[in-house]
């Protein structure tokens, strides 16, 4: 923890340098992606985050909001150990063009959340180091001061010193089609039914064999008591292995100091390529279904914060697991890339990738004298990453789609036309790039159909701004029950 006065120092240098470095530079809006904290294993009855989870996921949030928003609120104190801008891992500063700095305002911000109570607990921990607490009068989104006040006269706060709360959107994969985007290959049936051959692929067959003895080697010391037999530990469930193991590392006083050097890491490197082979592999299409989804969702952001000249989408803050970041790394090219080493490994709890929508700063003032949105050839994005909320994880800019170290940015129009080749093609948020022979998502009952366009990987070529069809309660046929669901 840095002292006041180190503190201090840090702030005027940090300041001194970034400003001279961002000065030209005007962020309008940005996608965030952002894994959950530390959690019990999934192996576990209820999975829940832990408290260091939340404390990771606080951590990103004031990460963020030294990022993006300078300062969360006026109450803040140099002094705030939880808040000391040498901790947050961050390289430079860059606000977000006409963002809220004090007060959530719902209109400028979107979060959502799968229905996991552990990606649910992480947002709104998130939020906590985003927007911490403030006794300034709230934004007109909620009211602003006429709601803080009372009629005789009195100023009201909300609860806990101002705690403030959060609009988090929470999409349930059974009933809605949104969470697809935040989780693509859960309930897609294509995805499933390729699955079937994963045994018998190079990488997850080579490894079987290779990792047997290893993986036996350690049931007696670790997993004994886990709900996984002894016939049931192999290749075949790595990641939960490797979940398990590092959760009771971590927090097990009885277990931690049974493991022998070099066990854990090598349990998470049989996780992580168990991963890459199931979410991405990119000779099999559908395995990377979760990075399509990601793509298109992005993409989609953006254009709306275009289409509102900067007014809305300005921060979207997305709370899913691993697989949309695996398989996202695996279609930009990423784990190819002069970074594959990082991209090619599993995220750590609380890593956050950013796509930020920017141009220089124009000059030229509108009307109401606030600086004019730019024009669609002038904006550009940038991808960032910061592998976990330690302070020694560094958030920095890589290069999408082997664009080479010397070009970390992409022009927007050029960045839309990539994202839609890997996505999904048509304007809105219209469908999924890959999905079979017209297979769609289950929804409780529901099958989602998605047809095929003729485009290259498109979907719903001929529908304006792309869609789903309905088939509810049955086969496609001369008796099913059609309906459009358009965007």
């Amino acid at each position: 923890m840095a002292t006041l006065s180190s503190t201090t120092v840090l702030v005027a240098a940090l300041l001194a340098t970034t400003t001279l470095a961002q000065s030209n530079v005007r962020v309008w809006s940005s996608v965030a992606w952002i894994l959950y904290g530390d959690r019990t294993p999934l192996l576990s009855d209820n999975p829940t985050l832990t408290p260091l989870g939340a404390q990771q996921l606080k951590a990103q949030g004031a990460a963020l909001r030294t990022r993006y928003l300078w300062k969360s609120s006026p109450d803040d104190d140099d002094d705030d150990d939880d808040d000391d801008i040498d901790s947050n891992g961050l390289d430079d500063i860059a606000p977000i063009h006409g963002i809220e700095q004090y007060t959530i305002n719902n209109r400028q911000l979107r979060a959502m959340s799968t229905t996991d109570t552990y990606n649910i607990a992480s947002a709104m921990a998130f939020f906590q180091g985003l927007y911490p607490p403030t006794t300034i009068k709230p934004s007109n989104s909620t009211g602003g001061a006429i709601a803080a006040t009372l009629a005789n006269g009195t100023t009201m706060t909300y609860p806990l010193d101002g705690y403030q709360y959060p609009q988090i959107q929470t999409l349930s994969r059974l009933f809605n089609p949104d969470s697809i985007y935040l989780d693509g290959s859960s309930h897609c049936p294509s995805f499933l039914q390729s699955m079937a051959s994963f045994p018998s692929e190079e990488t997850p067959s080579s490894n079987l064999s290779t990792s047997s003895s290893f993986y036996a080697s350690l049931y007696a010391r670790i997993f004994n008591s886990s709900s996984l037999p002894l016939d049931q530990l192999d290749f075949l469930q790595a990641y939960n292995i490797y979940d398990y193991a590092a959760y009771h590392h971590l927090h097990n006083p009885l277990l931690s100091p049974l493991f022998a050097e070099g066990e854990l890491p090598r349990l998470r490197s049989l996780a992580s390529s168990e991963i890459r082979s199931r979410h991405g592999n990119l000779s099999l299409p559908i395995r990377t279904i979760a990075g399509r989804t990601l793509a298109s969702y992005t993409k989609s952001l953006l254009v709306d914060n275009i289409r509102s000249a900067g007014s809305t989408s300005k921060l979207n803050l997305l709370f899913s697991s691993f697989e949309p970041f695996v398989a996202f790394f695996a279609l930009s090219r990423l784990d190819a890339g002069a970074s594959r080493e990082l991209f090619r490994e599993l995220p750590y709890p609380g890593a956050v990738m950013l796509f930020e929508l920017f141009s220089t700063v124009n000059t030229t003032k509108g009307r109401d004298g606030e600086e004019e949105y730019p024009e669609v050839k002038d904006l550009k994005v940038r991808f960032l990453y910061r592998n976990s909320s330690a302070s020694e994880a560094r958030l920095r800019v890589y290069s999408l789609f082997e664009t080479g170290v010397n070009y970390p940015t992409l022009e927007f129009l050029d960045f839309e036309r990539k994202m839609g080749g890997v996505g999904s093609k048509g304007g809105g948020r219209g469908g999924v790039g890959v999905v079979g022979r017209g297979l769609g998502f289950v929804r409780g009952g529901v099958l989602l159909m998605m047809m095929r366009g003729g485009g290259r990987g498109g979907v719903m070529d001929g529908v304006e701004g792309g869609g789903w069809i309905l088939l509810l309660r049955g086969r496609l046929g001369r008796r099913s029950r059609l309906g459009f669901w358009g965007w």
